[in-house]
């Protein structure tokens, strides 16, 4: 019997409703029309492409797909990448297909994957032995994707560690050794008042940020859209802010996502991802970065979510060491971002 050889070939699609109609392929966390309002606000910013990976053996049908985006006109972003059945051929053709089109573009460089809208998909091709159940922002794929986009020239850019599980309460005699008499935290009293924080939550966040933290593009234009899905899923207390009282100056601020794939027995959201803890460096050492995650969390075990799973930089040793021996969170995923050079 004589093999018939298959094609593969790609096509650019630029309609975002079309788009959305594949991005299944590319995730395991679900797209569900609910979430297409939020997907569609950050197609739409970005004017994304997907490079659609299609193969002929009969009949041509789709096999794969990326997609693909940029915020300058120096790195082009990729998420959602996916192959049916996870073939090497067509994973490596997809891939040839992603760095020409950079390529030819004059990209200098390429950064992903970056699924978006983050706070639903997140970034990063998972290493091995990760845990594999659906969480907000933690995709799940088989190791054959990085080692494939490694061959090909790739390197790791960040790796990022996930600290999970049920939290512990950060006892009251753990802050017994600071003053915190200067400093005021607070909660926005209403969504009105977080927009007005907005740019002041985006220049604390800038300023004290690692660049290896902030991982969305072009994430100050996104922050509506961002908002919205924390308003619908979760609550208020998922932002925080510290004020200094001699100057009523915000120097600080934390932020959480709402994760809505698990539920209690009593059907109610039961878990939430923190993400990020901003000071401002003359406050720094001071409490203040430990005291917001202590209220962070006391807010959420009084609203009856017991489960956590937030992102740490492999660098960020503070962070590391608080999940762990604060918090009692364990080390769970590691998700790689990835990043080609020209």
């Amino acid at each position: 019997m004589i093999k018939r050889k298959n094609k593969l070939d790609i096509h650019f699609v630029s309609d975002i409703h079309e788009i959305l109609k594949n991005l299944h392929l590319g995730t395991t966390i679900p797209i569900w029309q609910e979430f297409h309002k939020y997907i569609l606000y950050d197609l739409n910013h970005f004017h994304v492409k997907l490079i659609l990976l299609t193969e002929t053996v009969d009949i041509e049908y789709v096999a794969g797909h990326v997609l693909i985006y940029h915020h300058n006109s120096d790195t082009l972003y990729f998420g959602f990448f996916g192959v049916i059945n996870d073939g090497k051929e067509k994973i490596n053709f997809l891939i040839k297909s992603l760095i020409n089109y950079a390529q030819e573009n004059n990209f200098k460089s390429i950064r992903g994957p970056i699924n978006i809208p983050t706070i639903i998909y997140g970034w990063g091709f998972m290493e091995e032995g990760s845990k594999t159940d659906l969480f907000n922002g933690k995709p799940v794929n088989p190791p054959i994707y990085q080692n494939l986009f490694i061959q090909n020239g790739f390197s790791v850019k960040i790796k990022e560690f996930s600290w999970e599980g049920y939290f512990k309460r950060i006892p009251a005699n753990e802050m017994i050794k600071f003053n915190f008499s200067k400093y005021e935290l607070f909660h926005p009293k209403d969504w009105d008042e977080l927009m007005k924080l907005k740019v002041t939550f985006l220049e604390i966040s800038a300023r004290n940020l690692a660049p290896e933290s902030i991982i969305t593009p072009d994430s100050g234009n996104l922050f509506e859209n961002y908002v919205g899905f924390v308003k619908e899923y979760g609550d208020l207390f998922m932002f925080l802010f510290a004020r200094y009282k001699k100057t009523g100056e915000i120097v600080g601020c934390m932020v959480s996502a709402p994760n809505p794939f698990r539920k209690n027995e009593q059907g109610n959201y039961d878990s939430f991802a923190p993400f990020s803890v901003a000071i401002d460096k003359e406050h720094r050492k001071k409490g203040i970065g430990l005291l917001m995650i202590k209220t962070m969390f006391d807010d959420a075990y009084n609203r009856y979510l017991r489960y956590s799973s937030g992102p740490a930089e492999s660098e960020q040793k503070i962070s590391i060491q608080i999940a762990k021996f604060k918090l009692g969170l364990f080390h769970t995923r590691t998700h790689l971002i990835l990043e080609y050079t020209f």
